[in-house]
């Protein structure tokens, strides 16, 4: 069963952490995001924040339901697809937030600004996978 609390803290993380994005997606240029570090800083951030509470959130509802272990950051969404919490869509798209969460953390020097500001427009991937998570955290406590 799903430690409800934990998995509404991430849902909540993440959440938090779009909702700063969508600001800086109506706030934060192009030109901005590849040229000022503060900015970089401001939203890498943002962005790590929430892509790691969805990987999180993912990582312990896969435990909390007794699914297989997975081997990455990545893979785990496709564990919920099989699982049939998330559809494969979105699953896909999720392995995706998981590869730019890796990205962010460990290659910062080489970092494409553009894509990141590509993804700002991208943020309702994220927040599906909120409704999903949510959803499934109320089935287990029925």
């Amino acid at each position: 069963m799903v430690d409800a609390e934990k998995a509404r803290r991430l849902t909540q993380t993440l959440l938090d952490s779009v909702a700063d994005l969508r600001r800086y997606r109506g706030s934060v240029t192009k030109e901005q995001l590849a040229t000022d570090r503060d900015v970089q800083h401001m939203v890498l951030h943002a962005l790590y924040v929430a892509i790691q509470s969805a990987v999180d959130l993912a990582m312990h509802i896969a435990a909390d339901s007794g699914l297989a272990q997975s081997e990455s950051y990545r893979a785990v969404f496709r564990t919920l697809e099989r699982a049939g919490i998330i559809d494969a869509a979105l699953a896909s798209r999720l392995e995706g937030w998981a590869g730019l969460r890796n990205v962010v953390a460990h290659m910062y020097a080489t970092i494409d600004y553009a894509r990141v500001h590509q993804a700002l427009a991208e943020l309702e991937d994220l927040e599906r996978f909120a409704v999903a998570a949510r959803a499934r955290i109320q089935q287990d406590r029925e």
